[in-house]
């Protein structure tokens, strides 16, 4: 049980890690301005729902993919690892800064608000193509039902969890200062840095492992 609770809390972290709540805060607050808290309301349980189904479908479908395609887990594991270390290198070197600097800084009408919920909110501000590559990476490496559930369940924290940063947006980028929003997006870098390591090493290691059985199995 505690072993099931601390993959848990591994995949969350690293799911938040790659959300970076103080990034999407930050460059949310261009795109939102002073909206009425009710649009803000549903634009920020929209993007949450549209994650979280992106993210079940790519996770339970994720060791489909990986046969349909002829890959194997511990190369979409290395993938994974590049990626996180493509996200993650960023935000440990520069923070926030110039975090999303590719996001529209005009503050868009509130009739307009809606459109934006899906591009450039959830794509790809709350999530890309990093996010999607680890889904299926975490998928492949946990092909039990257990390991999936377990994979569910975090993408379900995620939901309140990317909900909560969208309403929090306006009086957290108001009160808290330029330096602490840098140093949590620092914070998030050195995780997801470290856990990119992780995944690297452990998907190279199944791969050498890999081949020196086949090697061993034609010479014998």
């Amino acid at each position: 049980m505690n072993e099931w609770l601390d993959n848990i809390l591994l995949n969350y972290v690293t799911f938040v890690s790659l959300f970076s709540p103080p990034a999407t805060i930050t460059a949310a607050t261009i795109i939102l301005g002073r909206i009425d808290r009710g649009i803000l309301w549903q634009i920020a349980w929209k993007i949450a729902a549209g994650y979280t189904l992106v993210m079940l479908v790519v996770i339970w479908l994720g060791n489909w993919l990986l046969t349909a395609l002829g890959l194997s887990a511990d190369a979409l594991t290395v993938t994974g690892g590049i990626a996180l270390l493509a996200q993650g290198w960023p935000m440990l070197i520069r923070g926030v800064k110039e975090e999303h600097s590719d996001i529209p800084v005009s503050v868009t009408p509130p009739k307009d608000i809606m459109r934006l919920a899906m591009v450039p909110l959830l794509f790809p501000l709350s999530m890309g193509g990093g996010t999607i590559a680890v889904g299926i990476s975490l998928a492949g490496h946990s092909d039990s039902l257990s390991g999936l559930i377990q994979l569910s369940v975090v993408i379900l924290l995620m939901l309140p969890t990317i909900a909560l940063t969208f309403l929090a947006t306006g009086p957290l980028h108001g009160r808290l200062s330029p330096g602490v929003m840098d140093t949590l997006a620092r914070i998030s870098g050195i995780i997801l840095v470290t856990l990119a390591i992780q995944l690297l090493v452990s998907g190279m290691v199944g791969i050498i492992t890999t081949n020196l059985k086949h090697i061993a199995d034609f010479a014998g």
